[in-house]
């Protein structure tokens, strides 16, 4: 059976979604499927376009894999961030691109799971989108502002409690929007969100003390850690880069938002060239190089082919918008 799975800095590989198979075997049946199958070769650079900017997960994620990624493919991978309306825009562009292997999208749960079910006239279809291969999870941690009262989580829900608190994000349905209000809906409180166009700016607002929280991404919350009031974060585990910082259901909320990062093409990308991409992106996935700097980052690297990329995140986009509608959360929130 094949599968996705993830790793960490340890030799030792642990499976997403429990699933019991190693990285090799999950990827060698689709390479030996994809050196039949590639007839494509680039023959100008690719770009990849970031819905977010620079600094949010998958901006960092983008930067680690895109060098190795032009190796494989024999040409430049170039970065092209384009943030606004909570990854809508960038989304909405590579939809419309034309479907021809060299503009590609780093895309995530925030728009291809979450954004459709809170903004039901979207102008791209998500399930039309051709997957590639994933790239990472990301992981949030809870963080309050320097100067906040509430020091522990119980401090934390009765100030709530108390008064009107607020938080930021990167946008209206993004997945520290989703995560915030999970951890509003199991705590029993309300707190007023605060959109800002992207996760550096929503931490920095937290930091400078003009919101009272933020979910900031993992892959940050290194650098913000001595600075904010970091409280728990939102996944099963802990991350190896800010281990010291317990899981939210560690210490009584059980909140888990992760974010898969992975790889689409515009909608009709002929099968050829989705065998070369995919093909040359598991080869980069699969470098120890590349996954040690996605752990150092504070990342999850994530493995497996386009079928399995694919089941994947139609039963992540089911996931989400189910939760979404069954939690009635609302981009006005």
């Amino acid at each position: 059976m094949k599968h996705i799975k993830n790793m960490h800095e340890q030799k030792r590989r642990s499976l997403l979604l429990g699933l019991a198979l190693t990285a090799s075997m999950g990827a060698a049946p689709f390479v030996a499927q994809a050196q039949t199958a590639a007839a494509w070769v680039p023959t100008k650079p690719i770009k990849m376009i970031v819905p977010y900017p620079p600094g949010g997960g998958s901006d960092v994620i983008t930067r680690i894999v895109v060098s190795a990624l032009g190796d494989k493919l024999g040409q430049p991978v170039i970065i092209e961030n384009k943030a606004g309306a909570n990854g809508s825009i960038a989304t909405e562009f590579v939809f419309n691109a034309e479907p021809d292997g060299y503009t590609l999208l780093m895309s995530s749960a925030d728009t291809y799971s979450m954004y459709p079910a809170l903004y039901p006239n979207t102008k791209f279809v998500s399930s039309q989108f051709v997957p590639i291969a994933p790239a990472a999870e990301v992981n949030f941690v809870l963080m309050g502002r320097p100067g906040l009262p509430a020091k522990t989580l119980p401090e934390l829900i009765a100030l709530a409690k108390k008064q009107k608190l607020t938080y930021s994000s990167w946008g209206n349905g993004s997945a520290g929007h989703i995560a915030m209000s999970q951890f509003l809906l199991v705590t029993k409180t309300d707190m007023l969100h605060v959109p800002y166009q992207g996760a550096a700016p929503a931490a920095q607002a937290a930091m400078a003390d003009q919101v009272d929280f933020a979910m900031v991404p993992a892959p940050m919350a290194g650098g913000f850690k001595s600075k904010m009031i970091p409280f728990g974060v939102a996944s099963k585990k802990r991350i190896d880069l800010i281990k010291e910082i317990p899981t939210l259901t560690e210490i009584g909320a059980e909140v888990s938002a992760p974010s898969w990062v992975g790889i689409l093409a515009p909608p009709k990308t002929p099968q050829n060239v989705v065998a070369t991409l995919a093909k040359a992106f598991i080869e980069t996935m699969n470098n120890p190089e590349v996954a040690k700097k996605l752990n150092d980052a504070g990342l999850v690297p994530l493995y497996g082919s386009t079928k399995e990329f694919a089941d994947y995140i139609t039963k992540d986009y089911a996931f989400w918008g189910n939760l979404i509608r069954a939690a009635g959360i609302k981009v006005d929130n």
